[in-house]
């Protein structure tokens, strides 16, 4: 528009000597009527910022106050509370290692201390994982089903793990933030892994993932000499030994989790809650959430 009116002035100046006179005029007049209006309309807003911002001081609970959820992003937040995960490890993670298995739940308890400060928070926790199961079918890769085992465990593993979130806030009093990042950890393994032999119920066959078609061997060749076979010594409730003992049950368990996003609810001054999920690099998917105390 600025460039329009330009030509226009400049085709009126050719045109008209008065216009040389009367342009600068009305060019002045409008700059000065408009600094002289200005200011007022300036002032009044900013009457009215400073009422809102002095309303809203007024509005909002004491800093001492439980209601007082707003964080100073400066400031380091400390808390302790409690934890739960459930891990769900499909078959095809097992199957990664060895062929059979079925979906398996994994349910993680625990305790956890955290500290927050730039957006940045750091989560400190101490759980136990029930990796018990019940009757599965397990054969190594490839192998025959003559090769077949079942296999049961009340196995468990104590973990230590460390995450790191990046927070992103939500809303301007600190009530909800949106969480991302990931976590690892090690863990402790207890408990028995136990395998032995089966053979078919039914000598015409049995499905190779249906524990309950298929019954332990005693012995070698016992009962049944196709499939019980002396090729190990895994009978009856065998026990699996831990890699000291040359076994295969593992002593340590890894935990790394990529990526774990999450969703944290704050109601009061020292109070949180907190919602989870992602993937466990080691196991597979979880989801949970924790309850804390802001310190």
């Amino acid at each position: 528009m600025t460039f329009t009116h330009q030509r226009e002035d400049r085709s009126m100046l050719r045109t008209a000597l008065p216009a040389r006179f009367v342009f600068p005029v009305i060019c002045a007049a409008m700059f000065f009527s408009t600094n002289a209006f200005a200011r007022p309309a300036d002032d009044a807003k900013e009457g009215e910022s400073a009422a809102s911002s002095e309303k809203d001081k007024e509005s909002a609970p004491p800093a001492d106050s439980i209601w007082n959820t707003t964080e100073d992003p400066t400031k380091t937040y400390r808390y302790v509370g409690g934890r739960y995960r459930h891990v769900i490890v499909p078959q095809f993670v097992l199957n990664l290692f060895a062929d059979g298995g079925a979906l398996s739940h994994v349910p993680i308890g625990g305790l956890e201390f955290g500290m927050r400060r730039e957006h940045v928070e750091y989560i400190f926790s101490l759980s136990y994982a029930d990796y018990s199961t019940g009757d599965l079918m397990f054969k190594g890769k490839g192998e025959p089903d003559t090769a077949i085992e079942k296999v049961n465990s009340d196995l468990g593993v104590i973990f230590g793990k460390v995450e790191i979130l990046y927070e992103v806030p939500l809303d301007k009093k600190s009530r909800f933030a949106f969480l991302i990042g990931g976590g690892v950890g090690i863990g402790g393994v207890v408990g028995e892994l136990y395998r032995a032999q089966a053979y078919p119920r039914d000598p015409a066959g049995a499905s190779p993932t249906d524990p309950s078609q298929w019954r332990t061997c005693t012995g070698s060749g016992v009962p049944d000499s196709t499939y019980c076979v002396n090729d190990n010594n895994h009978f009856g409730k065998y026990a699996e030994p831990s890699w000291i003992g040359g076994g295969s049950k593992p002593l340590v368990f890894p935990w790394i989790a990529l990526p774990q996003i999450g969703f944290r609810f704050k109601p009061l001054k020292f109070l949180q809650a907190r919602i989870d999920g992602g993937l466990a690099l080691s196991s597979g998917f979880y989801f949970g959430g924790s309850i804390d105390y802001i310190l």
